[in-house]
């Protein structure tokens, strides 16, 4: 399987489609939709958790999308991108890092 990212375009639709949603559970459900078919920068994935509205679906976001992450040695960048300790927390443990 190739490690394209996801195409500008189809990036900025994404972006669009959690900022028009207001339920935590569908924004996650679009997540986990793009991750079964793209790949992403983890620029990518930092632009994805701010338009994220609440903490439990950036820390989600996060951790779902690290496995599709093209350089996931860069990923410290997307941990740092969260206010609160307990967040990088959780999500350094649910990912083992």
């Amino acid at each position: 399987m190739s490690q394209e990212t996801i195409p500008a375009k189809a990036l900025a639709d994404l972006l669009g489609q959690l900022e028009n949603q207001h339920n935590d559970k569908d924004r996650i459900r679009l997540i986990e939709a793009a991750a079964d078919g793209h790949w992403f920068t983890t620029y990518d994935v930092i632009e994805l958790v701010n338009v994220q509205h609440y903490g439990p679906s950036k820390t989600q976001t996060a951790i779902l999308l690290y496995p599709k992450t093209t350089d996931p040695e860069s990923y410290d960048y997307v941990i740092e991108c969260y206010k609160f300790e307990e967040d990088r927390k959780e999500i350094k443990e649910a990912l083992g890092l």
